[in-house]
């Protein structure tokens, strides 16, 4: 038993070791480990990034009542009642934000099987559909251009009766409540995640929680009334559950433009709230001869060279303000890649084709490319986390989803240049120059290939093997009629014979 003890001891050492070695060469996370092992919750937050000033800032802009231009001061008139300035904010930001979502997420992300067995790829497929992952995707997309930042939460939890894996799919943001706190090595990886929110307790006090992830460990934190209290337990998925969607907002940039046009709008409309009501403008004699209200009909008597009544015209708007305007609008859409997709227009482009489309709005699709370099790598982490995660759902299916590997892709926006291309694909397989197994993988509409491309062969061979049976069976309808020609020739002598009679009676 002793030498068993000591093996034990030293295999230990040897795993300490390296951890240690691990955690040493990455100063930062042996840092947060050692400050999270301790309780000191506050100082290993206060190694995380803290994008608070950005977010506030961008949901202030977001936000058309938080617009600059609703601080715009009233006038208080001596003796006169107070006149509310205009304040005509617009949703500018909430435009972009929702084009540049429309390019990337208007049709959901395309999965292909690349390697792996059909029964893996349809449990991943599985659990996209029941996740709805385009939906949250669609939502930490639109949360990210709005905000700059939002994350994910796979969050895993067992059934306390049955035992059994539950989950959840979670979209945080400082709109939707969470603080968010993400902590990066040196080489920009995702070390730590922290997530904070506020809860009552049990005597139904709010209390600050924070939520922390690592790849080994998950911390349940709650600010008690000295320090805080901290429950830890292994990560099942050895992956941080959580993926982090950082981006520059939607309308980066443009700010002062926005502002300017806000301001402008707002001035037009007070010139025509002032000249809303007619003045009258004259001098003294002229008004002096204006007749009473009760007077029926209307005459003024001028009775000098000089007396003067007219109305006072509003100014009319000028050239210039008119023309800063229109730059305006084309500036804020041309400087953050957006399509203007005005009444106006809009109105030529039903009879376009897809591809004519997508030259009209090459702005998009330049935005587009730019967002696919940053989603790209987050969706590819995604996918790895939702593996790992069916893995301990799904235990005996592991080996098989180890083995599994998928791409994918961000699809058109325009439907009609999908359909354009599966008519080419159908096409050149017509014409005998793609393989019935390219061509079902490049239209990447069967769930499982490998059993699609089973199904089309094994009609193939069911209609060639009906058409031959129809030709033997036409086959033996012939024979047989020549067979009874041959037998009964005398038939047809009696046929011509009586023909011949009737023709000549």
């Amino acid at each position: 038993m002793a030498v068993v003890n000591t093996n034990s001891t030293y295999v230990n050492n040897i795993a300490t070791f390296f951890r240690n070695v691990t955690l040493n060469a990455l100063g930062i996370e042996r840092d947060f480990y050692q400050l999270m092992e301790d309780r000191d919750v506050h100082h290993a937050l206060a190694m995380c990034e803290d994008n608070s000033d950005d977010v506030d800032n961008a949901l202030s802009e977001y936000n058309p009542q938080l617009h600059k231009v609703m601080r715009t001061p009233n006038k208080y008139p001596v003796g006169r009642s107070p006149y509310i300035t205009c304040k005509h904010p617009r949703t500018r930001q909430r435009y972009i934000n929702e084009v540049e979502l429309f390019f990337l997420l208007a049709n959901p992300i395309k999965w292909k099987k690349e390697k792996g067995e059909d029964e893996a790829f349809d449990l991943f497929t599985k659990f996209i559909r029941d996740s709805r992952f385009n939906v949250t995707m669609r939502k930490a997309k639109r949360l990210a251009g709005a905000e700059t930042e939002c994350a994910k939460l796979y969050h895993i939890t067992r059934d306390p009766k049955t035992n059994d894996v539950k989950w959840q799919v979670v979209v945080l943001s400082r709109s939707t409540g969470y603080m968010l706190r993400p902590l990066f090595d040196q080489f920009g990886n995702l070390v730590a995640f922290a997530y904070g929110y506020k809860r009552k307790n049990a005597f139904g006090k709010t209390v600050q929680c924070w939520g922390v992830q690592t790849a080994d460990i998950i911390y349940d934190c709650e600010k008690a009334t000295i320090g805080w209290e901290v429950t830890q337990y292994p990560n099942p998925t050895g992956k941080i559950n959580i993926i982090y969607y950082k981006q520059p907002k939607a309308w980066d940039g443009v700010e002062p433009r926005i502002d300017r046009e806000e301001e402008l709008d707002s001035k037009i409309g007070d010139a025509n709230n002032y000249f809303a009501d007619p003045v009258l403008m004259g001098t003294a004699d002229a008004i002096k001869s204006i007749y009473s209200p009760e007077t029926r009909g209307k005459l003024v008597r001028l009775s000098g060279e000089k007396s003067r009544l007219e109305y006072l015209n509003p100014p009319q708007a000028s050239g210039m303000r008119k023309e800063e305007k229109d730059d305006l609008k084309e500036s804020i859409l041309f400087d953050t890649f957006t399509p203007d997709f005005s009444i106006e227009k809009m109105r030529g482009f039903g009879t376009l084709t897809g591809k004519a489309i997508r030259n009209a709005m090459i702005l998009g699709y330049i935005k587009r490319s730019k967002n696919i370099e940053i989603y790209e790598e987050l969706v590819d982490r995604e996918k790895n986390v939702i593996i790992e995660l069916l893995k301990f759902i799904n235990p005996k299916m592991a080996a098989k989803l180890d083995e599994l590997e998928i791409s994918f892709e961000f699809s058109e926006p325009f439907a009609d240049d999908e359909q354009a291309n599966w008519a080419a694909i159908a096409n050149l397989y017509k014409a005998g120059l793609l393989s019935l197994e390219t061509a079902v993988v490049m239209l990447s509409l069967a769930k499982a290939p490998e059993e699609e491309i089973d199904r089309i062969r094994m009609q193939q061979i069911e209609q060639t093997l009906d058409g031959e049976e129809a030709k033997t069976e036409q086959a033996q309808e012939t024979g047989k009629v020549k067979v009874e020609e041959e037998e009964h020739p005398e038939d047809e002598e009696s046929e011509s014979i009586s023909e011949s009679v009737e023709e000549t009676a």
